[in-house]
This record gives structure tokens, sequence and C-alpha cells, in this order.
């Protein structure tokens, strides 16, 4: 739901106020040159929410993006997003605009629930508009002594990350190399591909000439070239 007409925006925040939260912006720091991080405050006691889920920010008037909470702290009333700042696209413009105390309405965590507790290991494959979400789920990975790791194509190969991935370059096979050094000790993972639809459909194709089972192949694409931007 990226466009919305704006009378339609306000007749869901306005008729459906159980599913709407309203946040205060807290700390903001620069995680690397594109990746910006801000905390958000809110009473959480009784907000449902489960790994990987989504919160919409309705970024203008008739625009809505989805963005991963990262650490939800119900005690603490807090939460991250991730925030991918590229310059062209209205929620990009949203986070590099806000301040400390600014407030804002969005809704409250929903959508697929996409992460697989019965499995072990994990496998992920994004760009930076999925480090939220691959953070979010590496917690709990790690809360279920499970196992994680990850392929990510980003713009910065010298991301300060303390997490288990490998950056690659935004190149046709670059991600596709990297996977074939990995799939014999990943092979039985559920694998998790998020980003750009063209990557995710080329990294799945290649999955299954691996033989990767489709029942452990989830896909999450988050933007498409000449679609409506994030």
């Amino acid at each position: 739901m990226p466009n919305v007409p704006k009378w339609v925006a306000d007749q869901m925040e306005n008729l459906l106020p159980s599913k709407f939260m309203n946040i205060e912006v807290g700390d903001i720091s620069q995680y690397s040159r594109e990746i910006k991080v801000i905390t958000f405050h809110t009473d959480l006691s009784k907000i449902d929410y489960f790994p990987g889920s989504a919160i919409n920010f309705r970024v203008s008037d008739t625009e809505i993006r989805h963005y991963t909470p990262v650490d939800f702290n119900k005690t603490n009333g807090t939460f991250d997003i991730y925030f991918h700042i590229h310059g062209n696209g209205p929620g990009s413009h949203l986070a590099d605009q806000l301040t400390p105390g600014d407030h804002l309405k969005v809704s409250v965590p929903g959508g697929r629930k996409i992460y697989d507790p019965g499995k072990h290991t994990h496998f992920f494959f994004g760009d930076e508009t999925s480090l939220g979400f691959y953070i979010s789920l590496l917690g709990e990975i790690n809360k279920n002594n499970g196992k994680a790791f990850g392929i990510f194509e980003l713009n910065e190969p010298d991301l300060p990350t303390p997490y288990n991935i490998r950056i690659v370059p935004k190149t046709p096979d670059a991600a596709l190399a990297e996977l074939d050094k990995y799939i014999n000790e990943y092979r039985e993972a559920i694998f998790y591909l998020t980003g750009n639809v063209a990557s995710v459909q080329q990294f799945r194709t290649a999955l299954k000439k691996h033989d990767v089972s489709s029942r452990n192949i989830k896909l999450q694409g988050y933007w498409a070239e000449g679609s409506v931007g994030l």
C-alpha cells in the first residue's frame, strides 16, 4: 500500500484509532552514511508485536511506507527504525527531516509472520532496506540459540556492523558468487529473500538450481526499479 488518496489515509487514522500509535522521536544516530537509526517512544504495554512485523509510516499526505521495528521494548516503550537515506523517496526525506521531540502517528505492528522458529539455521539476502528486518529476526534467532548468516548488497562495503553478514557490491553476479561459497553449509536453512524485487527473484532462481526446497524460501520484495520509491 505505497500510495492512497488523502481522504482514505485520513479516514483510516480517524475511524480505526486502535490500529494506530502516537510516537515521539527520541535519539537519532547515523549508523553509516546511508543508514540512520531513530529511536521512537510511546506506550507499548498493550501493543502486540512479533519479530519481523512492519509499522506503516505515513510519509506524506498520500504515501505510506513500511518499516520493521528493531529492539521493540514494551517495558521502556521504545523501538528503533533503520531508515535508508538515499535522497530519492518520501520515506528517505521524512527520516532526514525528523528531529528529537517530533510526533508522528503510525500503525501498530502487523504484516506477515514469516519467521520460522522451528528452524535452527537462517539465511538472509537483502540490501539497505532489509537491515531492520534482519536485525529484528536476529534477536529472536539468538534467543532460540539458532544460527544466522546473511549476504547483503550494500553501497557501503565498510558498513560498521557486528552482525554475521557478507557485504557485496550491487553487481549482477556478486551475491550469487558469494552464495556459491556458502550454499553447502546452509543448504537446509530457511532463506529469507528481501529488498530489490529483481535481485530477490535472481537469488531465488539460484537457490532452486542448488536444489533448495521452495518451502524453505520466503520472499519479501520491498522495492523495484521503475516503481514508486521507498
